[in-house]
């Protein structure tokens, strides 16, 4: 069973090798199953290999905004090929850094292809927070952490209110 890797594990950091289906580190179908139950677990709308601690290119996502796609997939050996100029300033979280959640830019729009469980490749167009996940998990697979787009001070502010609501968290179940 796979278990989430939280920051600042090494792997984070780390470029991924493209998922190989001739030689899989995991079978797509059962890395995709367990990868899905494990976000879901977590209460996450992605997550990305190096959060588990496999190192290839992979990662899974639960679209919002497609309505031809209900269940949650996984993404083998993504790629951007275009993305829009607007951009939006959102709100984001990561599953490997529990309770701390920045403002972030990205490209509002984007159009990626990658391949699914079966390596069949696919060309989809992803907007608003399916946009947003995408890039996010993406960035994942090339050892980028969502703190990078944003300053240390606010960095640092926010890993000491979350200690402070922690510790207080603590004090009133004891």
């Amino acid at each position: 069973m796979l278990k989430l890797v939280t920051h600042p594990a090494e792997i984070l950091n780390k470029v991924m090798p493209d998922f190989n289906f001739a030689n899989p580190v995991l079978s797509p179908y059962e890395l995709e199953e367990q990868m899905v139950k494990l976000m879901f677990e977590e209460n996450g709308i992605g997550l990305a290999a190096p959060q588990v601690g496999i190192e290839t290119r992979v990662f899974t996502i639960k679209t919002r905004n497609i309505s031809e796609i209900t269940e949650p997939f996984a993404v083998f050996n993504p790629v951007i090929l275009a993305t829009s100029e607007e951009t939006e300033l959102e709100e984001e979280g990561c599953l490997s850094f529990p309770n701390l959640f920045f403002k972030v830019s990205r490209p509002a729009k984007i159009i990626a292809e990658f391949s699914d469980r079966d390596n069949k490749l696919h060309r989809l167009e992803f907007t608003g927070i399916d946009a947003r996940c995408f890039q996010h998990e993406l960035d994942h697979l090339n050892g980028i952490c969502y703190i990078s787009k944003i300053s240390r001070m606010k960095l640092d502010l926010a890993l000491s209110k979350r200690t402070k609501i922690e510790k207080l968290r603590k004090r009133q179940k004891a």
